[in-house]
């Protein structure tokens, strides 16, 4: 059953992408008309398909790298569709969309139903949340990332002095400078708060937990390169292309962190 869930998933984003694909090549009234019924549907379907699997593994699917990477879709999800809830505003869920896709693709692929969690992790409820936390975190990243992305892309019309297809489609570039930007400020707060909770956590269940391990120092370089785009806006007057990039480069790097470093580089926090 767990199985058909999972990939009736797919079929429901990939439903909601080609509608989102649609309305983007609509006039812009259409495109903006608020929350997308096909998206919506999907990420309530996810949640069902999340429920399950949480009593099938006896715990929320967020102990191992293929369980997170379907939660942080659904999460994402949820970020996102609240976010066009709010501003009424459908044009940034085609370029969405794909990301959520892709991460619960990979999870489908490789996601163990029969895994045993380890022994260590029982009954550690506090691991679960940092977990969550930190999937928070990466799903704000993730829209200042799409943000920023569109930012570049139409920024690089305007100079050309094109009236493209984002130039008619897209909101202005004050909108996708003030979104990325409230979106680090966001994921700051939750990375801190889940960097925290981790170190709280792993002292109780290793004695020696404060190690050179890849994944460490993969999570304080990505700490480091959000506080350097926070920072860089407060103290120096940041703001567009240049806090675009520094946004890129954090995504960029928080994606190698999750995806390789935990899955090819740590040792100490290997949980698969």
């Amino acid at each position: 059953m767990l199985y058909l869930e999972q990939w009736l998933i797919v079929a429901l984003y990939a439903i909601a992408q080609s509608h989102y694909i649609y309305t983007f090549r609509q006039a812009k009234a259409q495109a903006a008309s608020g929350l997308n019924p096909l998206a919506a549907a999907a990420v309530t379907a996810h949640l069902f398909y999340l429920i399950h699997l949480s009593f099938t593994l006896g715990h929320m699917p967020v102990t191992s790298i293929y369980e997170a990477l379907t939660t942080c879709a659904w999460l994402f999800g949820v970020v996102y569709l609240s976010l066009e809830w709010r501003l009424h505003e459908r044009s940034l869920g085609m370029f969405i969309l794909p990301i959520i896709l892709i991460l619960h693709l990979l999870s489908n692929i490789g996601i163990d139903f029969n895994r045993e969690l380890p022994a260590l992790l029982l009954h550690e409820i506090v691991f679960e949340i940092h977990v969550i936390v930190l999937l928070f975190a990466y799903s704000a990243f993730a829209i200042s990332f799409i943000a920023s992305v569109l930012y570049l892309l139409l920024s690089r019309e305007l100079q050309k002095k094109s009236t493209g297809l984002f130039y008619r489609r897209l909101p202005s570039l004050a909108f996708f400078d003030s979104l990325s930007n409230r979106a680090v400020n966001i994921g700051l707060i939750f990375l801190t708060l889940g960097v925290a909770l981790g170190i709280y956590e792993g002292t109780k269940i290793a004695e020696q937990f404060f190690t050179w391990d890849a994944k460490f120092i993969a999570a304080g370089l990505t700490w480091l390169i959000y506080f350097w785009h926070w920072a860089g806006r407060l103290s120096s007057g940041w703001q567009g292309k240049r806090t675009a990039v520094v946004s890129l480069l954090g995504f960029g790097w928080l994606m190698f962190s999750f995806l390789i470093v935990s899955l090819a580089f740590t040792e100490v926090h290997d949980f698969r």
